[in-house]
């Protein structure tokens, strides 16, 4: 700050930009000073020292809408509250987060999902898709919103979440999986608080799975393979007078019969087969790339494709010959196959054919374990059929690793190919 200190409005008048900010003191007005910058605007500000030996910087306003006399009366109301120990600067910043953040926990909960959306929610930085955002918020409004969204988040103790996470099990009677996954969007939100630094700790930590859970074993045997495939394969074949095209003893229709003996063949996700798009297949080099976008672990996935899968492709693509999806929706002209529908199509079979029920999910597990146990093949290139992170290694290597091990996957998928015990 200038050495010289000035006391009118012609002085301030006559103060001229520099080539960079600089300030000069108000006379008779301890704290409160003028900032000019090189633009030639002028803010008054006021420095003090909070309780706890802090320096702050206030801002007031700019000159001439703030004047001079109005800045002096500011300053001195100011200095009285600093004197009762009030922080004016800190508690500027705290309503601004307050604006930001919201107060109650359903006003956390928002911005915590508006920052997912951009990845910066906290956990892997990396942005959330909209299917799991809204997930979260019917969780949310199905769970979470009338008990606690209401209350200040900042006042809710860790014996408020312990009450509330005993009474999903003891009056909701939600399954272990069902109060993990309540618990886990808790934890999260709140941690979102942290990150944030609008509280010092997460109170949900350690509280989020009151019950064990019990490790997903659902495997199909080949029998159940054998029926499943068979329930795709007559999908495929011309409709009989009267046959059911309803209900859960309604065989499936064309589109996700070949939807299921895809993944069934090559193991991947529902929501990947579900979106696939035919820029993504090289019918001749027998891949499918399925893009980093689209792909859960959020990197490219190469799934080599062996005859038994090139025959459901070309079969899926001479059906829609104009769609961009292999698997259009047979409601929606122009969109993709619902993933749900997969997992709907799985339940309502299991039912007709008296399977114990399933969902896609557990082929994928079946074909690892079969892989893994009877075929000797190892368990990374089991994760890179699968599509799973690399765990060991450098990044580099990783990145190299989902283009060097085509033929090692390919030969993999072909004995599971071999394995399914389908008339051929």
């Amino acid at each position: 700050m200038r050495g010289t200190q000035i006391s009118t409005d012609r002085q301030i008048a006559g103060l001229k930009p520099a080539g960079k900010a600089y300030e000069i003191g108000i006379a008779k007005s301890r704290g409160l000073c003028l900032r000019i910058f090189p633009t030639g605007a002028k803010n008054f500000e006021f420095r003090y020292v909070a309780a706890n030996g802090a320096r702050r910087r206030l801002a007031l306003g700019g000159y001439p809408d703030l004047s001079l006399s109005e800045a002096r009366s500011k300053v001195a109301a100011l200095r009285v509250a600093v004197v009762d120990g009030a922080d004016p600067a800190a508690a500027r910043v705290a309503a601004r987060e307050r604006a930001r953040i919201g107060e109650t926990l359903n006003e956390l909960a928002e911005a915590y999902w508006r920052a997912a959306a951009v990845g910066l929610h906290g956990g892997r930085r990396r942005p959330k898709r909209a299917s799991t955002i809204e997930s979260e918020r019917q969780t949310w409004k199905n769970h979470i919103r009338s008990s606690l969204g209401e209350r200040p988040f900042t006042e809710i103790k860790r014996s408020d979440i312990k009450v509330f996470m005993r009474a999903l099990v003891t009056e909701g009677g939600l399954a272990a999986a069902s109060v993990a996954s309540i618990g886990g969007l808790l934890h999260a939100v709140f941690g979102f608080a942290v990150l944030e630094e609008r509280l010092d700790g997460n109170p949900v930590a350690g509280l989020a799975r009151p019950l064990a859970l019990t490790s997903r074993e659902r495997m199909f045997d080949d029998e159940a393979l054998t029926t499943l495939w068979g329930a795709a394969e007559a999908a495929c074949r011309p409709r009989l007078a009267g046959e059911k095209t309803a209900g859960v003893h309604a065989r499936l229709d064309r589109v996700m019969g070949l939807a299921i003996r895809l993944l069934m063949l090559t193991l991947t996700r529902r929501n990947e087969i579900a979106g696939a798009r035919k820029v993504e297949f090289d019918r001749k080099a027998g891949l499918w790339t399925i893009p980093s976008e689209r792909a859960k672990a959020k990197h490219q996935h190469v799934v080599p494709l062996g005859p038994d899968a090139l025959e459901v492709v070309d079969a899926a693509w001479a059906l829609s010959p104009d769609s961009p999806f292999l698997f259009p929706s047979p409601r929606t002209p122009g969109q993709p196959l619902d993933a749900h529908a997969i997992t709907r199509a799985f339940a309502r079979t299991c039912v007709r054919k008296k399977l114990a029920t399933g969902s896609p999910h557990d082929i994928r597990r079946s074909g690892a374990t079969t892989l893994t146990g009877r075929y000797g093949v190892s368990r990374f290139i089991i994760s890179l059929i699968l599509g799973h992170t690399p765990q060991g290694g450098a990044a580099v290597t990783s990145v190299y690793d989902r283009h060097t091990y085509v033929p090692e996957k390919r030969e993999a998928l072909q004995q599971w190919a071999d394995h399914l015990p389908w008339p051929r």
